[in-house]
């Protein structure tokens, strides 16, 4: 019963931010409300992670990890535990206002990518992401022949029973004036 008020729920978000962002028409307003929204509505249970030592980094656990050794393991090192209360979100450049990441689980010590958008070619020009939220926000910002930026947002929600990302909603781009 449980899954079944979950999954209506996350239908009713959707369907929620679908006519929000269509029917607003202040941009910046919908920009806001609707990353708070998002953030707020699917947020996990707000409590805090029990300490624990975190796991040693399996390299065979995904491709990624062994590609991007260095850096992974350098800045897993660094950080604390960051998103959805186990796992440690890591980032790193991959060119020109492109970013590129994974995440490593801290009780297992298994590697995940970040999700990648196909229309993008990758995780965007940033993400967002809190410690007690399983929700990670890919970012896209172009500037455009005016001199204005455009920016589009995707939420990916991080399924901890499949262990995979799956694309929940995107905001509208939008300007942003000099």
């Amino acid at each position: 019963m449980k899954q079944v008020l979950h999954k209506n729920f996350e239908i009713q978000l959707v369907l929620a931010l679908t006519v929000f962002t269509t029917s607003c028409a202040n941009t910046d307003l919908m920009h806001t409300t609707a990353i708070d929204t998002v953030l707020e509505e699917t947020a996990l249970v707000k409590a805090k992670p029990i300490a624990i030592e975190k796991s040693n980094i399996n390299f065979d656990s995904h491709p990624i990890a062994k590609r991007y050794r260095t850096v992974i393991s350098g800045e897993y090192a660094k950080q604390d535990v960051n998103f959805a209360n186990h796992y440690v979100v890591i980032t790193w450049g991959c060119g020109s206002g492109c970013v590129s990441g994974a995440m490593v689980d801290s009780r297992n010590g298994t590697v995940y990518p970040l999700p990648e958008d196909k229309e993008w070619g990758g995780n965007g020009t940033y993400v967002t992401f809190e410690q007690e939220s399983n929700i990670l926000t890919s970012v896209w910002v172009i500037p455009t022949p005016t001199g204005d930026t455009e920016e589009t947002q995707k939420y990916w929600k991080w399924d901890e029973q499949s262990k995979v990302f799956a694309h929940i909603s995107a905001l509208p781009t939008y300007l942003e004036s000099k």
